[in-house]
This record gives C-alpha cells, structure tokens and sequence, in this order.
C-alpha cells in the first residue's frame, strides 16, 4: 500500500509540474499541492486545502462528460462547485 501511494504521489507531482510549466513561463504566480489519500472524496480534500491556502482561485480540469456517462462515473468538479468556499475555474479538457 505504501509502495502504491508513493508512486501516485510521484505521479501526480510529474502532472502538476508538467502542467504548470506554461503558468511559470508567463510568470503566473500560482501554488499547487499534490494530495493522495484512499479514505476521503477527493472535492472534500481539494476543498479543505482551498480553505488553508490564502487562494483567490481553484482551477481544476474537467472531462465535460454529460449524460449518462456524467451520472455513472460522477464529477469532482461538480461536487466540488457544490461544496467550494473560494470561486473556482473549471478547464474543460479536449
């Protein structure tokens, strides 16, 4: 188990540092933090750490489901737009 969480871990830091590179070239002053855990929902994560963090804005990805495939599969964005303190921008990926 632990093996696994560290190479989540690794792996979603490789995410956030590739995906930040553009933001750090314009000279967008930003945080991120990357969060692992098995016993909680990952929007009531994301929003404790929003309330933490002196953020104006939480930017998260999103699939654009719709339908059926959106109802199965659920949204964290979603549930995190339902819950979030702070404004969020959501980024429909392609």
């Amino acid at each position: 188990m632990v093996e696994r969480q560290s190479a989540l871990q690794a792996e979603g830091q490789k995410v956030i540092d590739d995906g930040s590179a553009p933001a750090l070239e314009a000279g967008i002053q930003y945080d991120s933090k990357c969060i692992t855990t098995f016993n909680k929902h990952i929007y009531d994560l994301i929003e404790e750490e929003a309330k933490r963090w002196p953020a104006d804005l939480i930017v998260i990805g999103t699939h654009g489901r719709r339908g059926l495939s959106r109802l199965f599969l659920g949204s964290v964005a979603e549930a995190l737009a339902r819950i979030s303190s702070k404004p969020l921008l959501l980024i429909r990926g392609a």
